[in-house]
């Protein structure tokens, strides 16, 4: 029973499982009938092509002609040859299957295909970016093409059919046959060892069974021992030998290996015995070649047909002929090589070229929409892209990826996709598969393209911009500018250039001809340019007042401000403001059109050139996909997936129009609102896209969130698509508060934007404000206060606190408060009084000279009459403190625009003092105080005294001041404490210059010796030390003199300000030796009791020599260091200063003088030397002189009749040197001028005297 019921249970479940596998079965079948059928086509040749039986015909014959060894089918790429013999092949299949087996096997007919071998060695390009005429091969050389050959006959058959070659691939070895053979080697091994090695067998098998003695008895030991090492040594052939290869054999080193072949060569040539053996082995016949003609080098061909001609000619080989057929190219040989080269040519016409594959490509699409399969592609796109397909298989592959693209991004995800846009992304993928793989990285042509969109918007958008400028500052310059009409400007222009208002005469370029090149009568005229001016004038005429006529340079800045005022006025003159305003709005709709213009929009207004760089210009296909629009912006949608799910299609509509920055109207109606804020990411809130009412309604409804955040944070970027959101949004929201307080928080300059807004009204920038004070707290209103427009927007309208009344009062107060809001004027009707009393109080309002009125008579209407002329004065004897306060807080301005706007100022002098202290850090004002109020003071002490004493620095400009407006008296007891604070200034110097006759009448008991000192070292002028010096004597002269300047020095030797002695001698003749000179001289008694003292120098000794010194002193001197301090100029001159010499003072002097002034020395003291010391001088002195000197013998000597020589002759005859001598006249004959002249010579007779023995 129970072997029943587990056979009863086995039977239902089968029957079960049987049942649902018929019922799937059946469902599949049903749902694929409903399933369209693919559109896809491979990319391999075709075996069925359509006119094709001429190709098919001229190869059969070729094939049936035995002579005929070398066919060739030619055309260029892609033209269909290898699709032709693909259908040839199989056509022959379809013959010989025709013929039935029995006539197949009796007349040995077999298909080419069985006995053929396919050789392809197609080459690839490198994918760079450019052009594809200009890809680059990648080479191949001819050993690396023969070898590619090789391998491809060799390793097309089983090892087993060629056991004798060396090309044998790796392949499967059984372990069974391994094994059978190495255990019939041990066996055989085992008999011959037992044969011829008796001892060594029964050696190894005692060792065999003393290794195992408990089974070395039973008689299947041994076989068994011989299997398992068998075994063992299979696996390790199988596993571990055959994975070892000898790569390096070690000889000795006398040992010579030397290859029978010598000479390099080729692949062929070396493995010709491999091929001559692959062909009789395998019985091949035929072999295609494909490609072989994109290789560089055609030297292949000529090997091919040389081996085809060998294989041909071997008479091992049966199976003949072998014909090689190549699909080649048309261009690959010569006209007359390719006839030659080839025994057989069919040219082959391209089945695609650029021409025609807009047809094949539209056949596509026809034969897809008859199969359910519809493409919104149009004809126009497709005979628009065609010209750039040229390639069959090309073009299958973009229809196929156009396909998997479509299905997967758009058919399946239902997404409001382009199918031409998806089309023209495969078609530049498939043709610039590397630029399209770096779309991907957001880099590459594509991505540049773009950039160079932006790039050229970005500069379009500046030039426009400087025109915007220049209209504005047109408009604007008109507008402020005071001079309104060209007649107005050039009168204002000419008196400025003439620096006054004189009779203008004309321009012209000359500086002394008055004839005006530009009269004053071209200038008046409306049509005169200002510009011809600045061209052809440098000179401006005038008269001036006397009626004389005089020319003036002109001002080339000052001529360059109005000729600009002037075009501006000029254009605004000729096109009213109207006009002007609409030009500039016309120029800000283009520049702000420019960002949202598509390519399309941009190549059809610009050139190519213009928009677009080299490199992506370079790309003919991307400009055109650019310019018809099929590529756009969006282009990244056609390449990525996206998932859309568990969302309405309006909602993925919306959410794709954020993603592809193209805004929907923002009232777009979304349905799933909170899964679109889901799906949307933070940085696209950042997008103008996002603008939505439902969305922003939908974020501010839950709680704040990052993407509310950047929401907010996206529309303060002050736009005029933000502001119109903004503006619309608040008056449908159902949370104006709490939107208005979110976007003041994010946006700080919400206010500023609405206050400037011109096109709001004022009520209805008041319910901004109104809003922002009841929802706001005070940081906030502080923040939104940017350069104080909220204040500004108070102080600007005097009815502000009455408009406010319906806002919260302590809000007011804080706004007022935090805010720091100054009114200028203010309406106060109605305004609650907690309100008043905070601006009154707090001093909220400026303080101008208006206010202060105000709040005088508010205070005190009785003090207006002397507020006019005592501003300051008038503050204190009222006494209202909080003004008081105010005015002490904010003191310069309000002694600027207060006080100093006065045209009188008589304020009390201590009152004065006041303000000048609570000024002491605005000096300016201070100074600009004590020049406009009317005051004096009798000690400069009495203003801020304590004050200069512990910031004198500070003080020093404003007691310069009050020196420089004589407000204080003239004394020296003003100067002293001026100059205990500031010494000796140049402002004192000159305060001391101006009244130096005053003050040298003046009690200088005050003054003490440290003034004194700094007055004689300081640099002043020399009047007035002359004036002052002999009064200020100090009382301890203790100065060092060479620190004393030398004009005050000589000022101060004149007036014999201090004593002769030789300390002050040597300090006077550091300082100057002309001075010291002068100091002598001024002192000659003191000096002559001193000198002894005081060290001499030759360089002193000549000056006093030669000085004004007193004759008596000059001889003692000379007497005393003439022998010591000699020199030259002593030398040659103590004749002429009737100095007494002496023959020790003469032979120094002798010693001074160089040879050429030894004689005139002589002569002139030759009566202080004796007979025997002259005659050694003359002797010493050669020339005329050495006769004079030899007294040997009697005899005459000639010289000049000079009166020097005549006192010499004098000398030497008292001295007995010589006899006698006369004055006589000489006759002689000039060769130069041919006649006698005569001339005085003296005659000296000299003395003979006895030479000693």
């Amino acid at each position: 029973m129970v072997f029943i019921d587990r056979v009863f249970r086995t039977a239902s479940s089968l029957a079960s499982e049987l049942k649902q596998r018929c019922s799937g079965f059946i469902q599949n079948r049903s749902e694929q009938k409903d399933v369209k059928q693919p559109e896809y086509g491979d990319l391999l040749p075709a075996d069925n092509i359509q006119n094709g039986d001429e190709y098919i015909t001229a190869l059969r014959w070729a094939f049936e002609n035995k002579k005929i060894r070398n066919i060739a089918l030619t055309g260029p790429y892609g033209s269909g040859k290898s699709s032709i013999i693909e259908t040839f092949l199989a056509e022959d299949e379809k013959i010989v299957q025709k013929k039935g087996r029995l006539k197949r096997r009796l007349l040995r007919y077999k298909a080419i295909r069985k006995s053929a071998l396919k050789i392809s060695m197609a080459t690839f390009e490198k994918g760079d970016s450019v052009p594809e005429d200009k890809e680059k091969v990648i080479s191949v050389n001819e050993d690396e093409v023969e070898q590619g050959i090789l391998k491809q006959l060799f390793y097309k058959v089983e090892p087993r059919k060629i056991p004798q070659s060396r090309y044998r691939k790796l392949h499967a070895i059984r372990f069974s046959t391994v094994f059978v053979h190495v255990a019939a080697g041990l066996i055989l091994a085992g008999f011959l060892m037992a044969i011829f090695a008796a001892p060594t067998f029964e050696k190894y098998k005692e060792m065999v069974t003393g290794f195992c003695p408990p089974y070395s008895s039973n008689p299947l030991f041994i076989p068994a021992l011989m299997a398992l090492l068998s075994a063992v040594v299979s696996y390790l052939y199988i596993t571990v030998m055959s994975k070892f290869k000898v790569k390096e054999i070690k000889l000795p080193t006398d040992t010579t290996v030397q290859s029978s072949n010598e000479i390099s060569d080729s692949v062929f040539n070396k493995n010709l015995d491999e091929i001559m053996y692959f062909f009789e082995r395998t019985g091949y016949k035929t072999v295609f070649f494909e490609d072989l003609d994109r290789l560089t080098d055609p030297t292949i061909f000529v090997h091919l047909r040389e081996l085809n001609n060998l294989l041909n000619n071997d008479d091992s080989i049966k199976n003949k002929p072998i014909v090689f057929v190549y699909a080649v190219r048309d261009d690959i040989f010569s006209r007359e090589d390719r006839t030659k080269f080839f025994d057989f040519i069919i040219p082959v016409i391209p089945v695609i070229n650029s021409t025609n594959s807009g047809e094949i490509l539209l056949q596509m699409l026809q034969e897809a929409a008859k199969k359910g399969n519809k493409h919104d592609v149009s004809e126009g796109f497709v005979l628009d892209v065609a010209p750039y397909i040229s390639d069959m298989r090309v073009l299958q592959n973009i229809y196929n990826e156009f396909i998997v693209y479509k299905k997967t991004l758009r058919t399946s995800q239902d997404l409001d996709l382009s199918d031409q846009q998806m089309l023209a992304m495969m078609v530049f993928k498939n043709l610039y598969p590397r630029d399209f793989a770096d779309i991907q990285d957001e880099r590459g042509v594509v991505k540049k393209a773009f950039l160079d969109k932006q790039a050229f918007i970005a500069k379009e958008q500046q030039e426009i911009q400087k025109k915007i400028d220049t209209y504005t500052e047109t408009i604007t310059g008109a507008q402020q500018d005071a001079l309104k009409t060209l007649q107005e400007l050039k009168y204002a222009m000419v008196g400025a250039l003439a620096g006054g208002f004189y009779t203008f005469l004309g321009f012209n370029n000359s500086n002394y001809s008055s004839t005006s090149s530009i009269a004053i009568e071209q200038v008046e005229s409306d049509d005169f340019n200002l510009a011809e001016i600045q061209k052809n004038s440098k000179y401006i005429w005038i008269y001036d007042y006397s009626g004389r006529k005089i020319c003036k340079d002109i001002d080339k800045e000052c001529l360059k401000t109005y000729i600009e005022r002037w075009e501006r006025i000029k254009q605004v003159s000729e096109n009213d403001f109207q006009k002007l305003q609409e030009n500039l709005q016309e120029l800000r709709d283009k520049q702000h059109s420019l960002s949202g213009l598509s390519f399309v929009q941009l190549l059809k207004g610009f050139s190519a050139k213009k928009v677009l760089s080299d490199n992506v210009r370079s790309n003919e296909l991307l400009v055109f996909l650019l310019r018809r629009g099929y590529i756009d912006e969006k282009y990244a949608n056609y390449i990525n997936y996206f998932k859309g799910t568990s969302i309405t299609k309006d909602d993925m509509n919306f959410i794709l129009s954020v993603k592809n920055q193209s805004p929907l109207p923002f009232n777009y109606k979304l349905t799933k609102t909170p899964m679109v804020v889901e799906r949307l990411q933070l940085y696209e809130f950042e997008q103008k896209a996002i603008c939505n009412f439902d969305l922003m309604e939908e974020l501010l409804a839950k709680n704040p969130s990052e993407k509310l955040t950047a929401f907010l944070v996206q529309l303060s970027d002050q736009s005029e698509n933000s502001w119109k959101f903004i503006d619309e949004f608040i008056d449908r929201t159902a949370w104006p508060d709490l939107f208005i307080k979110l976007l003041a928080d994010k946006w700080p300059g919400m206010w500023a934007s609405v206050s400037a807004n011109e096109t709001l009204t004022y009520e209805r920038q008041l319910r901004y404000l109104r809003t922002l004070l009841n929802v706001s707290d005070v940081t906030t209103i502080e923040t939104q206060n940017q350069d104080g427009c909220i204040a500004r927007y108070f102080e600007q309208h005097e009815d502000i606190l009455q408009q406010l009344v319906s806002c919260n009062v302590a809000n007011v107060i804080a706004a007022i408060n935090g805010l720091k809001i100054c009114f200028e004027t203010l309406q106060i009707a109605n305004v609650p009084n907690e309100v008043l009393d905070c601006v009154f109080d707090g001093c909220r309002y400026v303080l101008s000279d208006s206010m202060i009125q105000t709040v005088v008579n508010y205070k005190n209407a009785g003090a207006l009459k002397t507020l006019k002329e005592q501003p300051y004065t008038t503050i204190i004897t009222v006494g209202y403190e909080p003004l008081k306060r105010y005015i002490h807080e904010g003191f310069e301005p309000y002694v600027r625009n207060v006080v100093l706007e006065h045209t009188t100022l008589s304020d009390r002098a201590e009152d004065i003092v006041d303000m000048l202290i609570r000024l002491k850090d605005e000096q300016d004002l201070q100074l600009q105080l004590i020049q406009k109020e009317n005051f004096h003071l009798d000690s400069i002490e009495a203003c801020a005294g304590e004050c200069v004493k512990s910031e004198s620095n500070k003080w020093r400009p404003i007691w310069n001041a009050l020196l420089e407006k004589n407000v204080v008296s003239i004394n020296w007891e003003n100067v002293i404490s001026y100059w205990t604070a500031y010494k000796l200034s140049n402002e004192l110097k000159q305060y001391i210059s101006l009244h130096a006759d005053e003050l040298s009448k003046e009690n200088i008991e005050v003054v003490p010796d440290d003034f004194i000192q700094e007055f004689i070292l300081t640099d002043v002028e020399t009047t007035l030390k002359e004036k002052l010096l002999p009064v200020l004597r100090m009382k301890d002269f203790n100065i060092p003199l060479p620190s004393i300047d030398e004009s005050t020095l000589q000022i101060m030797i004149n007036c014999q300000y201090f004593a002769f002695t030789v300390a002050a001698y040597s300090d006077v003749d550091s300082v100057s030796a002309d001075m010291s000179l002068i100091f002598i001289l001024k002192n000659q008694d003191a000096y002559m009791s001193l000198h002894e003292d005081i060290p001499m120098t030759s360089d002193l000794l000549e000056k006093l020599l030669t000085s004004s010194l007193q004759q008596e002193y000059k001889s003692k001197l000379f007497s005393a260091y003439a022998e010591d301090y000699m020199t030259k100029k002593i030398a040659l001159q103590m004749y002429t200063l009737h100095m007494p010499v002496t023959k020790g003072i003469f032979a120094e002097a002798w010693n001074c003088v160089d040879e050429r002034e030894q004689e005139q020395l002589l002569l002139e003291n030759c009566t202080v030397l004796d007979a025997v010391e002259l005659a050694q001088k003359f002797k010493e002195m050669g020339g005329n002189y050495t006769a004079l000197a030899d007294r040997t013998k009697r005899r005459e000597i000639n010289l000049s009749a000079t009166p020097q020589h005549i006192q010499l002759a004098k000398h030497l005859q008292t001295i007995g040197y010589i006899t006698s001598w006369e004055e006589k006249e000489e006759k002689t004959f000039g060769s130069v001028l041919e006649k006698e002249t005569s001339r005085k010579r003296l005659k000296l007779r000299i003395r003979q005297i006895k030479q000693p023995n």
